[in-house]
């Protein structure tokens, strides 16, 4: 498996992934329902180099977006991140894996390849958040290492704003 930042002629192939990825979402906790993430989101993901693939003989099974300093969402928090706040986060958004792919650490690759990424880039923290419904993706935190940090609640509107934070140090 390699990982590597997605080209914008790619876009319909990690739409097709954040389309399966709605699709399990809608059954598991209604994260990801309301249009968001939408292409355009992704678009300024690959525009702004933040969004990364995993390829298995070439065909593209899995994205996040590694997005480098503050998240206006992680301002409040119902409980203590590992770190302040600040410029030197990583954020992990919008991972998500092709249907076929499932069960084969696709996920695991994406998120140990952020913390290859922030200390490439002088990061000192990887935060990340997911829906209170979302298990398969809480499972991914905690085994990578990341420690429940508490609750926030995401700004975009959605119906249920509610999100258990993730973060993990880096040495």
């Amino acid at each position: 498996m390699e990982i590597k930042r997605v080209k914008l002629e790619e876009i319909y192939a990690v739409m097709e992934i954040i389309d399966d990825a709605k699709r399990l979402l809608s059954r598991l906790s209604g994260q990801w329902q309301e249009g968001y993430p939408n292409k355009d989101t992704l678009i300024g993901d690959i525009k702004n180099g933040n969004l990364f693939g995993a390829y298995i003989d070439l065909t593209l099974v899995g994205i996040a977006a590694y997005v480098k300093g503050f998240n206006v969402d992680y301002d409040y928090i119902e409980g203590k991140w590992l770190s302040e706040h600040n410029e030197n986060d990583l954020v992990i958004h919008r991972i998500a894996v092709k249907d076929g792919y499932h069960n084969q650490k696709i996920g695991d690759a994406l998120v140990k390849y952020a913390e290859v990424y922030a200390k490439d880039n002088n990061l000192k923290s990887i935060k990340i958040d997911t829906h209170i419904k979302n298990i398969p993706m809480q499972m991914l935190c905690i085994n990578n290492g990341y420690i429940d940090c508490g609750i926030i609640y995401i700004k975009r509107k959605e119906k249920d704003p509610k999100r258990i934070a993730y973060e993990k140090l880096i040495s």
